[in-house]
C-alpha cells in the first residue's frame, strides 16, 4: 500500500508537470501568434493614401455643428486589418482668427502666408473642442486641423466602445489621411504645395499616440512635435506598473474584451467644466465626469506603447514635452486639483521624455492642470507661449539646414 501511494504521489507529480508544460508551450504559441498579429497591424511603411478618398473627404466637408463657424469637418473612413474605422477631421480656415498674439499688430487677419500646418491630437475620454487653440494657431500663422480618433467626439456613433482601442498602430491609417487631408485643404486655400512643415500636437494619450506615430512614420520628416501631459506611464506606484499591468496586459491576450468598468475620479473634471469650478463648455457625452467603459484589451493597447517609448524612440524632430509642476488624483476634492495634474504624475512624463527622441526639451508650467491649455489663463497663455515659441525655432532652425 506503501509503495502504491509513493507511486500516485509521482504520477500526479507528473501530471501536474505535464499539464505545466503543455500550458507554457500553449500560451507560448498563443503569445507569438498575437504578437505576430500585433506587429503586422502598422509595419512601420506607410501605405499611400488613395488620392480619390482624400478628394471625396474634402468634397463632403461641412460645416462644424458642435464649433460653430468658420470651423469645418471632414468624414474620413479607413479599413485597418478589415475592420472599418470612422474619424473626423476638424478645419479652423486659415486666416479666420481676428486675433494677433504671434503677428505685428498692423498685419490684417488672412493678409499673412500660411507657415505650417498643425494636427492636433486629442487625449483618451476626449475630443477637439478648445477654439482659442485654433485662433492661437492661426493668429501664430499656422493652418489648424485637429482630428476626432475613431470611437471619439464626432466620430462616435451609438454601439461604439467610447475612446476603446487594441492597439496604437490601428490609428495609424486615420493619421495617414488626416495628414494628407489637411495638406490638400491647406494647399487648395493657401495655394501652397505639400512642402509645408507639418507640426504634430498630442495631449496625454493623444501625446503617445503622436510619439508612436511619428517613430513609424520617419520619411514624414515632420517638423516639430508637442506633447502636452503625454500619457507615457500608468499613474501608479512602482509595483502596480512594473508588476501588475504587465500581467494585466498579458492576460489581456485572452480576455481582451473583459470589461474592469470605469476607474478613475472626476475631480479633474471639476476643474475644467464651467459648470463646476472650470471655465470650459464641451460635450459631457463626447468628455464624461467619468471615464468610458474600460476593456482588459486598452490596458494592453497603452501598456504595449509604453513599453516601445521606454525602450526608447529615435524621433529626429524637434520634440516639446509639457507638463505641469505637481500632481494630486485624491479622490476628495481639493484646491490642489485647480493648479495640479489631477491624471497623470508629472515626475514619470519628466523621467521618460528623454526617450522620445534625439532632440527633446523638456518644460514645467506651474499651476498647469493635465491639460495645459485647459489651465487658467495666465497659465494657459504660458503653455502657448512656449509652444510657438518652440515651433517658430524649430520651423527656423530648419530653414538654416536647409541653406
Amino acid at each position: 500500500m506503501h509503495l502504491q501511494g509513493v507511486l500516485v504521489k509521482k504520477f500526479r507529480l507528473v501530471a501536474l508537470g505535464l499539464i505545466f508544460v503543455v500550458a507554457v508551450l500553449f500560451h507560448i504559441g498563443f503569445a507569438n501568434g498575437v504578437l505576430k498579429e500585433e506587429r503586422t497591424l502598422d509595419s512601420g511603411v506607410k501605405v499611400p493614401v488613395s488620392a480619390h478618398d482624400v478628394w471625396q473627404a474634402y468634397a463632403g466637408g461641412i460645416d462644424d455643428v458642435a464649433l460653430g463657424a468658420p470651423f469645418r469637418q471632414y468624414a474620413m473612413h479607413t479599413n485597418v486589418g478589415g475592420k472599418e474605422f470612422r474619424s473626423t477631421l476638424v478645419e479652423f480656415p486659415f486666416g479666420s482668427s481676428a486675433a494677433v498674439d504671434s503677428v505685428e499688430a498692423d498685419s490684417a487677419a488672412g493678409a499673412k502666408p500660411v507657415r505650417g500646418i498643425i494636427l492636433y491630437v486629442h487625449g483618451y475620454n476626449d475630443y477637439y473642442f478648445q477654439k482659442e487653440m485654433a485662433q492661437k494657431a492661426d493668429s501664430a500663422g499656422y493652418a489648424f486641423f485637429a482630428i476626432d480618433l475613431h470611437y471619439c467626439g464626432r466620430s462616435f456613433a451609438p454601439g461604439d466602445r467610447r475612446g476603446d482601442l487594441r492597439n496604437m498602430g490601428e490609428f495609424f491609417s486615420e493619421l495617414d489621411f488626416a495628414v494628407e487631408l489637411a495638406r490638400v485643404i491647406t494647399k487648395e486655400r493657401a495655394g501652397h504645395a505639400h512642402s509645408l512643415p507639418l507640426v504634430l500636437m498630442g495631449h496625454s494619450q493623444g501625446g503617445l499616440l503622436v510619439s508612436f506615430y511619428a517613430e513609424s512614420r520617419p520619411a514624414e520628416k515632420f517638423a516639430a512635435l508637442v506633447l502636452n501631459s503625454p500619457f507615457f506611464d500608468f499613474n501608479f506606484n512602482w509595483l502596480v506598473r512594473n508588476v501588475a499591468i504587465p500581467v494585466v496586459s498579458e492576460l489581456a491576450m485572452y480576455l481582451p474584451d473583459f470589461s474592469i468598468g470605469s476607474s478613475g475620479n472626476p475631480n479633474y473634471a471639476y476643474a475644467i467644466n464651467r459648470e463646476r469650478y472650470g471655465e470650459w463648455q464641451y460635450n459631457t457625452e463626447w468628455k464624461s465626469e467619468e471615464r468610458p467603459e474600460q476593456f482588459l484589451g486598452w490596458i494592453r493597447g497603452v501598456h504595449r506603447a509604453q513599453l516601445e517609448l521606454h525602450r526608447g524612440f529615435h524621433i529626429n524632430s524637434p520634440v516639446l514635452v509639457m507638463h505641469g509642476d505637481c500632481s494630486d488624483d485624491d479622490d476628495e476634492w481639493s484646491e490642489n486639483q485647480m493648479h495640479c495634474d489631477g491624471v497623470l504624475d508629472v515626475e514619470h512624463i519628466e523621467m521618460w521624455a528623454p526617450k522620445v527622441g534625439t532632440k527633446v526639451t523638456t518644460e514645467t508650467v506651474a499651476g498647469g492642470l493635465h491639460d495645459l491649455f485647459l489651465s487658467r489663463k495666465d497659465v494657459r497663455d504660458e503653455a502657448y507661449a512656449k509652444t510657438f515659441r518652440f515651433i517658430d525655432e524649430s520651423l527656423r532652425g530648419a530653414e538654416r539646414a536647409d541653406d
